[in-house]
């Protein structure tokens, strides 16, 4: 697992003890309150993208990842999951689906949902559980459905993923220069397969910012961004 993740980890993990003790006694919206309260007291902020609309509960996807694929909780905690979890039981099943390329079986699936299901895919590949080509799969299949809708989301969350990614880089020192992130951005979208907008470095300034805490001075540096856009972030 990436240093830049192991915090985030490692509350998750003191929030899942905690939660398999009181769980009877906790609904969704207690168990979204307590960890928005953590990140919070502990300074780490929920992954994003452009949009900061309901973030710490697309966080609840990552607390579900490191529930059951980091500590294994599924089996013997699977009413916490039922009870608590219900959504992203949910995404987990449209992701099993997308990636068997079982497009029917999920229609008519609106766009948001479909994200937060690649999210879920998203995340497991950040924190090492699943290799990337996973998503990139699943990316490509959705890219291929003929439907528009499956189609728009796989372009979207595309750029979206190689932003992150590429934030992701430059909170490990990765970039020297705008050259280096181009290379690299191209180097991402040759390994998606597919064809979609390249992400603006606003936006992966953005992301770079308000997720990893990389400062305005290296971002300014490294992406050789417009006045109007160092002030977008």
């Amino acid at each position: 697992m990436k240093e830049v993740y192991r915090d985030r980890v490692r509350i998750l993990t003191e929030l899942w003890a905690d939660v398999n003790r009181e769980w009877e006694t906790m609904d969704r919206e207690a168990l979204l309150e307590e960890l928005r309260r953590r990140y919070e007291e502990e300074k780490v902020r929920p992954l994003r993208g452009f949009k900061a609309e309901n973030i710490y509960e697309k966080e609840l996807i990552t607390f579900y990842v490191v529930g059951r694929d980091g500590l294994g909780l599924f089996e013997e905690s699977k009413e916490v999951f039922e009870k608590l979890l219900y959504q992203e039981l949910r995404y987990e099943e449209i992701a099993s689906k997308v990636l068997r390329n079982s497009m029917d079986e999920i229609r008519p699936i609106d766009g948001d949902t479909l994200s937060r299901a690649l999210r879920l895919i998203m995340v497991r590949v950040l924190l090492s559980f699943s290799k990337e080509e996973e998503l990139f799969q699943a990316l490509r299949n959705l890219d291929g459905s003929g439907d528009p809708e499956f189609t728009h989301t796989a372009k979207s969350f595309s750029r979206f993923y190689t932003a992150f990614k590429l934030a992701e880089s430059m909170s490990e020192g990765a970039f020297r220069d705008r050259l280096s992130v181009e290379a690299a951005k191209k180097a991402i979208a040759i390994s998606i397969g597919i064809s979609y907008p390249s992400p603006r470095n606003s936006y992966i300034a953005l992301i770079a910012s308000e997720v990893f805490r990389v400062s305005h001075k290296v971002l300014s540096r490294v992406l050789e961004l417009e006045e109007a856009d160092n002030k977008s972030f």
